[in-house]
């Protein structure tokens, strides 16, 4: 496959670097813009500007398969226009959603299709925030997002609570979701932790998944013949989730067959971020 990428040059070349190991990766070409791509089987857009849905959107016109790389982007309408038009144009488009395409996330949804109950318990050291507003929110959408795909139902119940410090510093916020499937869905992140905590754990009436997400480490719990619960654990290289979520693509590609975490799944989002905000901002 030959693979072009367009964004900031030195990241660009990092990119790069996760592709080469890739034998389906016969060339690799780094692009100033997306017009100058030309003709590639897939094209890598690493782009944190207001600008990047509208630089996705000429990719898909142009007839190219595409990974925008990126913060999730929160634009609904323009998500919605993109979806549409990947499906117009024939083509596949994959965002990185880093909590869904980490490699343990990745083992841990194929293992378990339908979770009964998701908990995600995230404390943050606050000294570690450049700009608390923005990055709080990034934390809980990231969660919402995953959530979102791996259950894949209607929302039946939707619950949100944030505590700000004099009404401007996020502290704490809880979100509760029952899908219309039955799975429920606890998200509780805090920033004003005195050391880093990350925790995610799936639970089904088999066994129990834990995840600590930094070191992506797994823990799989279940009852022995002796009905006693026992754990045997999976380890996965968290610097591997570049090389990974690159692969993913590129074999979605060549299979012909849905990305991992797709427009519709960031519109998806999208919609609900709005949601939790209109909510949160009622309740305020």
């Amino acid at each position: 496959m030959k693979v072009g990428i367009v964004g900031d040059a030195e990241r660009a070349v990092a990119w790069e670097q996760h592709l080469r190991p890739h034998r389906i990766v016969h060339e690799v070409d780094l692009s100033p813009n997306i017009q100058a791509v030309g003709k590639v089987d897939a094209c890598f857009l690493i782009d944190d500007t207001a600008e990047n849905l509208t630089k996705l959107m000429e990719g898909i016109q142009l007839g190219l398969n595409c990974f925008l790389i990126s913060k999730p982007p929160e634009d609904k309408h323009m998500l919605e226009k993109i979806h549409r038009a990947t499906k117009e144009a024939g083509v596949y488009v994959q965002l990185s959603h880093w909590p869904t395409l980490a490699p343990a996330t990745q083992w841990m949804m194929n293992r378990v299709n339908r979770p009964a109950a998701i908990t995600i318990i995230r404390e943050v050291n606050y000294s570690q925030f450049s700009n608390l507003e923005n990055e709080f929110k990034q934390l809980w959408m990231d969660e919402l997002g995953l959530c979102l795909k791996w259950v894949d139902s209607g929302i039946h119940h939707l619950e949100a609570k944030e505590i700000n410090l004099g009404n401007k510093q996020p502290l704490l916020i809880h979100l509760f979701l029952r899908f219309d499937n039955g799975t429920s869905a606890d998200i509780q992140i805090y920033a004003g932790g005195g050391e880093n905590r990350h925790q995610r754990i799936i639970a089904t009436k088999q066994e129990v998944l834990e995840c600590d997400v930094p070191s992506q480490n797994i823990r799989v719990g279940r009852l022995n013949s002796g009905d006693r619960l026992y754990f045997e654990k999976k380890k996965f290289d968290p610097a591997t989730s570049a090389e990974k979520a690159s692969l993913i693509f590129l074999k979605s590609i060549q299979m012909n067959k849905e990305p991992a975490y797709t427009s519709y799944d960031a519109y998806q989002l999208a919609v609900q971020v709005e949601r939790i905000e209109q909510r949160l901002k009622q309740f305020s």
